[in-house]
């Protein structure tokens, strides 16, 4: 685990491909992380195949796949077809997830402080290896014992300039993601 995290923070970049509009470009210049949403079930196993032939390690939003379900058959389709790691707001999935040896990532919606005692016991009781924390611009009013209680974190939602991602990188995240494919080679921040 620590050499990912090391990685992560080494290349604080997530590219997010949403869809295959960007899949060209993303093959041409990979982050070393990615994140995939939006993609048709019958084009997982192509896009994440094309994918596994460049540097890059790409995780599922499994959320985002219409006719996928994430149960244990859901799951163990995403292992036929190589899938190295999903990203899911259901903790369950997280679980089953690490069970069958995925990366497994919680995504984790922060939206006021009602939800923040719920966002902190959903990342608490996940076996996630990493929290996707959404969105990003929320980061400057938590405090540091919600971040504590996170653990390692993704920031994600609204990425959109180098400055973001120096913001988020010093209030706590290891990585962010981003769609902004103008972002995507940047590397070690500050």
């Amino acid at each position: 685990m620590m050499s990912l995290e090391q990685t992560l923070r080494d290349n604080p970049v997530i590219g997010t491909l949403f869809g295959e509009d960007d899949l060209d470009h993303f093959e041409a210049q990979p982050t070393r992380f990615s994140f995939v949403a939006n993609l048709p079930l019958a084009r997982v196993g192509t896009i994440f195949d094309r994918l596994s032939k460049v540097k890059t390690l790409p995780l599922l939003n499994i959320d985002s796949v219409p006719g996928l379900t994430a149960n244990s058959d859901g799951l163990e389709y995403l292992q036929g077809i190589r899938v190295p790691g999903i990203i899911t707001t259901h903790t369950n999935a997280v679980s089953r997830a690490v069970d069958l040896g995925f990366l497994a990532v919680q995504k984790v919606f922060v939206t006021d402080r009602s939800n923040l005692r719920r966002a902190a016991a959903t990342a608490k009781s996940s076996r996630a290896h990493f929290i996707q924390l959404m969105p990003w611009p929320v980061l400057p009013y938590l405090s540091p014992e919600f971040f504590h209680v996170l653990g390692p974190f993704i920031a994600s939602g609204f990425v959109n300039s180098e400055d973001d991602i120096t913001s988020a990188l010093r209030l706590g995240a290891m990585a962010v993601t981003t769609s902004q494919t103008e972002l995507w080679n940047l590397q070690k921040i500050g």
